[in-house]
């Protein structure tokens, strides 16, 4: 059994994948990269496959299996090094850097960071290079992202770092500046459900996985399935409430609430399926019948929203969405944010 994942494990990023393995044959890879995109979209398990690459002695197509590889994979590759938020301490729930979710602390510190640069002043025990992973990378505070550019700026030794990010914009520029950067997007639903059928998933479940998870490989096989049903559907009456005539303007702040939820994840969570679903209308609005419509247990739901908002609101909405999911900081009101978005379906200024 394979006690790491490497490239040809990694479906849906292709582009990102062929210029990894470039870099690689061609000894080219930057000392500093940062992959960007969605939560759970596949950017940890390439960072990890990429972490692999450069600790196995076979390289670019790591065997899974060797010493290095179940080293990495346990976290005690002792040239590599996983830098994450850590849990909270007991006692400490006023500390503001220990107000996270979960248990959580909300930020990674400059004492990790100066850990990293510790580490790499040292020569590698095992591998080439030291690998260090700093994930998720906008979770690091100021103090910590300054510690870091130093070691951006003038690697000690071999060093590579890559930084995993979903919020990039809560970096420093400094730091942005400094790293080559590697986009990824979601995977495309159809996709997503053959890898899901390929691993096992009966042909239906996969379609609705992966239409639920939104092209997110990292949630489709652990998500709720009911759950995420309920709250898609959630979502989809506020759109069907607010597009129609009159609309139920009354009740937006209540489904704000409703698309919000109560944590950074579940506003996340909710803009996702908000955005899915009008991306889909839009899709119904242009060509009723589309194949390409992800949530096709409710396509004739979406063809009616699709057929009061239009191709063009609809499309104008979803990249406001995309925008705003792009943009979101850490304390923000949750419900406000909602709200916009909710107000443009009902028909005002699209945010």
């Amino acid at each position: 059994m394979r006690a790491v994942s490497g490239f040809d494990d990694i479906v849906g990023h292709d582009g990102a994948i062929a210029l990894l393995r470039r870099l690689l044959a061609a000894e080219r890879l930057p000392h500093a990269l940062l992959f960007q995109g969605p939560e759970a979209v596949g950017k940890a398990t390439t960072a990890r496959a990429l972490a692999a690459a450069l600790v196995c002695p076979r390289g670019t197509d790591p065997c899974g299996t060797c010493a290095d590889c179940r080293l990495l994979e346990a976290g005690n590759h002792p040239d590599s090094l996983l830098v994450t938020r850590l849990p909270r301490r007991p006692g400490a729930e006023d500390d503001p850097e220990d107000g996270g979710d979960a248990d959580l602390r909300s930020v990674i510190t400059v004492e990790q960071i100066r850990e990293i640069t510790q580490l790499a002043s040292r020569t590698p025990r095992r591998a080439a290079r030291h690998v260090f992973r700093i994930d998720p990378a906008e979770r690091m505070n100021q103090e910590a992202q300054n510690a870091l550019l130093k070691t951006l700026e003038e690697p000690a030794g071999a060093t590579v770092l890559i930084l995993v990010s979903s919020r990039p914009h809560l970096l420093l520029p400094t730091v942005r500046s400094r790293c080559v950067t590697i986009r990824f997007a979601p995977v495309r639903p159809i996709d997503l459900g053959r890898l899901l059928a390929a691993r096992g998933v009966p042909d239906a479940e996969a379609e609705v996985r992966a239409a639920l998870s939104e092209g997110r490989p990292g949630s489709a096989l652990t998500l709720d399935l009911e759950a995420r049903r309920r709250r898609r559907d959630d979502v989809l009456e506020a759109v069907e409430r607010l597009t129609s005539r009159p609309p139920a303007l009354a009740e937006i702040g209540r489904f704000a609430e409703r698309v919000a939820g109560t944590s950074e994840e579940t506003l996340i969570e909710g803009l996702e399926l908000l955005e899915g679903i009008l991306r889909d209308a839009a899709r119904a609005a242009l060509c009723p019948g589309d194949p390409a419509v992800n949530h096709v247990d409710v396509r004739a739901r979406l063809e009616r929203v699709g057929g009061v908002l239009g191709a063009v609101r609809a499309a104008a909405i979803v990249r406001s969405i995309e925008v705003l999911r792009g943009q979101l900081r850490f304390h923000l009101n949750k419900t406000m944010v909602a709200e916009s978005l909710l107000v443009a379906v009902a028909g005002g200024p699209v945010p």
